[in-house]
């Protein structure tokens, strides 16, 4: 599921569970302090979960090119440097 997905599910259960709780006790303003406060812990945390897939993922394809098995014509291709090649005949 996307991260946005995530994000409005999220916001939508914390209406929801808030808006419970506070119908339920509407004098335990601590407790719904606490409960919204649990909510800004968890979106964060997505926040974290998301930005570090995305460092990952950068240096995963550079290494895969850099360590990628290279075919006899590509070690020559690459050693050699390229000259243009002038001809013999006149």
């Amino acid at each position: 599921m996307k991260a946005s997905h995530k994000k409005k599910w999220l916001k939508i259960i914390e209406f929801t569970v808030v808006g419970v709780a506070t119908w339920l006790n509407p004098h335990a303003g601590f407790l719904l302090f606490l409960l919204r406060l649990c909510f800004q812990i968890l979106a964060a945390l997505q926040k974290d979960e998301v930005s570090e897939t995305g460092k990952d993922e950068q240096p995963t394809r550079c290494l895969r090119s850099r360590n990628r098995s290279y075919g006899e014509g590509d070690i020559t291709r690459r050693a050699l440097p390229h000259t243009p090649v002038q001809s013999t005949k006149q």
